[in-house]
């Protein structure tokens, strides 16, 4: 989702929420029902990316797919909640129109205050990458406003974060790719770039005055408090490279402090997120790797690590042999049965491991009891669709790329 933690909606979600947490009565009895069947239309084409978002004005979640069909560019698709009748296409609207151009990425949120979930979109075309961001009229209808000015994106931009990096209430934007180029076509000092938002939806790129340089190869980017200041901070995660520790001086700008702060790990990290796991109110965070390098390995097998973080942003690696032991692809972090501690759902080589978190550490594995029997898959967005304070998921197949939805349920 980037990604934010997901502890329950009952906690921390995308673009904030107001919802207070729920501690279930009955966490034991957790479990998640495929509902593919009854709630999803048929959806020609495969599926590379899903939103879950505010499309349309009532209180019900949507979902935002992008659609590439045989032999035809992608597409983003609108997915209507009908609450217990579930999704449907909406009478109109139902492919948002695009610039002309294949769509390397898209995210979704209100940036205009509107109570209505906006879209911005990375595309490129003829070799030139550009993002379009494209208004939400409260109804489901997707818009460029006219004479809106949005700020140049540089070339080799793949990827956006839909962020608050000024802590002033309104969503920013972190762009950025594993190799960003400056308008002579050489690499940029600066990796990444800082949109931020007036409130209105206008933007303005501070990123000479925000961030530090750093390398290029930049694979995620993950927000939270770090340091214990309560003002966000940025974690970096490269394929190839030392992953990055970003300390906010509580002004909005960024300094690299990884020296010092995150240990020196020859690894190939694919993702992560952050939680506090030990339950001691700082956050903490798990890595996620194709590979380790073995003289940084516990373990002959190891392949992905926890980072303890000592409250003040230092973090130590810890290592835990339930984690996969095989090349990972993707964590998600969420408060799957309401009691308060994090869980980890992890894709590794295509298939869902479900560890239940037991604090301070400790976790069993629950995929069989848990997770329906179709664990197979390539990318998770996670939602509440039923409005009952708990997260639900839809998931895009392994090897079909189709869309599953499966239901957080405690009977």
């Amino acid at each position: 989702m980037g990604v934010l933690i997901l502890l329950g909606v009952a906690a921390l979600c995308v673009s904030g929420c107001s919802k207070k947490r729920l501690l279930a009565k009955d966490s034991y009895r957790q479990h998640y029902v495929d509902v593919t069947q009854k709630y999803l239309p048929r959806i020609v084409g495969t599926l590379k990316k899903a939103r879950f978002a505010h499309v349309d004005n009532d209180d019900f979640q949507d979902l935002i797919l992008q659609r590439s069909g045989k032999g035809s560019a992608s597409q983003i698709l609108l997915l209507t909640n009908k609450n217990k009748r579930g999704f449907d296409f909406p009478r109109e609207n139902k492919v948002v129109r695009t610039e002309k151009g294949e769509i390397l990425f898209f995210s979704a949120g209100d940036f205009d205050r509107d109570h209505a979930d906006d879209l911005i979109l990375i595309q490129k075309e003829g070799g030139n990458t550009f993002a379009r961001l494209l208004f939400n009229n409260r109804k489901g209808y997707y818009y460029k406003k006219v004479d809106y000015v949005f700020p140049e994106i540089r070339q080799g931009v793949e990827r956006v974060q839909v962020v608050d990096l000024d802590h002033d209430g309104d969503l920013d934007l972190f762009f950025y790719g594993k190799r960003v180029l400056n308008p002579a076509g050489r690499l940029d000092r600066l990796q990444a770039q800082a949109f931020i938002n007036n409130g209105k939806g206008d933007f303005q790129d501070l990123s000479a005055m925000l961030l530090p340089p750093f390398p290029p190869g930049i694979s995620g980017a993950f927000f939270a408090d770090y340091d214990g200041d309560e003002i966000r901070d940025i974690f970096l995660i490269y394929a190839k490279a030392r992953n990055r520790l970003l300390f906010n001086n509580s002004l909005g700008k960024f300094i690299d402090k990884t020296a010092g702060n995150l240990p020196d790990i020859k690894d190939e990290t694919t993702h992560g997120d952050w939680a506090d796991f030990d339950g001691d109110g700082d956050n903490d965070f798990l890595v996620i790797n194709r590979r380790m390098a073995p003289k940084d390995r516990a373990y002959s097998r190891e392949t992905c690590y926890f980072l303890e973080n000592d409250g003040r942003g230092r973090f130590t690696k810890r290592s835990h042999r339930i984690l996969p032991q095989t090349p990972a692809s993707r964590v998600y972090l969420l408060d799957a049965n309401g009691n308060g501690i994090p869980d980890a759902l992890i894709l590794a080589e295509g298939k869902v491991q479900y560890l239940q978190g037991q604090g301070e550490w400790k976790f069993s594995v629950e995929t069989v009891k848990r997770l329906p029997r179709d664990r197979r898959m390539l990318e998770m967005a996670f939602g509440d669709i039923d409005d009952d304070g708990y997260l639900d998921i839809f998931a895009i197949g392994f090897r079909d790329r189709k869309g599953k939805l499966w239901l957080n349920r405690f009977k």
